[in-house]
């Protein structure tokens, strides 16, 4: 009971600039709690899991998008996987997704999903990305499908971004990109997006990576500007944008830039991570505001929660959190009970 309240205490304390020993404090605690994740039982990580992922099943994670589009909310469906780096695995992956986009018009569910280019091969080639994703993009295409191609660390970022301009360049609004606001370089990425005639749809996130300070913003107030700077660039020149954040503050300042560029409000929206700060998504979905919950499955969670947490282990600590937060009540499904 001790440890249990020590630990209380400081993850709610972690938030308080009065106490200068705590910034310390947490980064051990994240390192700690890392080390520690192999010798914790696989059930129990997928227990604590199951906030944030859907599950490994495709089922799985249609059931959640029903009830959450039920609700009234957008949803993004994404196969957990990365860092592919043999060509079977990436056939494999790339299978999963004309499955599931197959599932999604059966179902007659929202047709959008999201990949990951060292899912999809970019770790060998970007030839051989750009083939795998055309293939899956042509079936989206067909079908009135949305493509979310992701981006990863900073060694990616060169390559993705030509990848996408290869996948835009065939496929037009059918795909959409992903950039950091904490790279130094995302406000004039964005300038270069937008130089083109082609349509363009473009993720908005801050990044979630531990990044070397030559190339990244160190400071969530930096790490902010640079957002909306990008977010006005984006939005001025004629890009649709998701939101993704769930930072109350910086939605306010997206707000302020909406309402200063004539015609933006239809080309924005806010995304969220499953699990993730439920009451803000519902406030803002109340408020008329469209919001877009991100749907993660897949058999590869651990792997890939395994690799985040070890870029990034102050990802440790805001999942732990988070499983305090409270959770929004959703309508269940017809024949479905509520404690599914």
């Amino acid at each position: 009971m001790k440890w249990t309240a020590i630990l209380s205490w400081l993850l709610v304390s972690s938030r308080a600039d009065h106490l200068p020993v705590l910034p310390v404090a947490m980064n051990l605690f994240d390192r700690f709690a890392v080390a520690c994740l192999p010798l914790v039982p696989r059930f129990i990580v997928r227990r604590l899991s199951t906030r944030y992922i859907a599950g490994e099943q495709m089922n799985q994670a249609l059931t959640v998008g029903k009830n959450l589009q039920q609700a009234g909310y957008l949803v993004t469906y994404d196969i957990l996987g990365e860092a592919v780096d043999h060509r079977e695995g990436v056939t494999a992956a790339a299978e999963e997704y004309h499955r599931l986009l197959e599932a999604l018009v059966e179902q007659n569910l929202e047709l959008n999903i999201s990949l990951k280019p060292t899912q999809m091969g970019l770790n060998i080639s970007e030839g051989f990305c750009f083939e795998t994703i055309a293939r899956i993009a042509e079936k989206a295409k067909k079908q009135g499908a949305f493509m979310r191609y992701e981006m990863e660390d900073s060694d990616t970022t060169d390559a993705t971004l030509r990848v996408f301009q290869q996948l835009r360049s065939s496929f037009g609004d059918t795909i959409g990109c992903v950039v950091q606001s904490m790279l130094r370089r995302t406000v004039q990425d964005c300038k270069d997006l937008v130089a083109s005639d082609l349509p363009l749809n473009v993720r908005l996130v801050k990044g979630i990576y531990v990044e070397p300070e030559a190339i990244a913003y160190q400071s969530s107030n930096d790490v902010n500007t640079a957002y909306l700077d990008s977010l006005r660039v984006l939005l001025e020149g004629g890009a649709f944008v998701g939101l993704a954040t769930h930072d109350p503050a910086l939605i306010l300042g997206a707000r302020e830039i909406i309402q200063s560029i004539p015609g933006s409000e239809d080309r924005v929206e806010v995304q969220m991570l499953l699990g993730v700060q439920e009451n803000l998504r519902n406030e803002l979905k109340m408020s008329g505001m469209p919001v877009r919950v991100y749907i993660p499955f897949g058999t590869q969670w651990y792997p890939y929660v395994s690799r985040r947490l070890k870029k990034n282990p102050r990802l440790a600590r805001y999942a732990m959190m988070g499983l305090f937060a409270p959770k929004e009540k959703l309508a269940p499904l017809s024949g479905q009970s509520s404690e599914e």
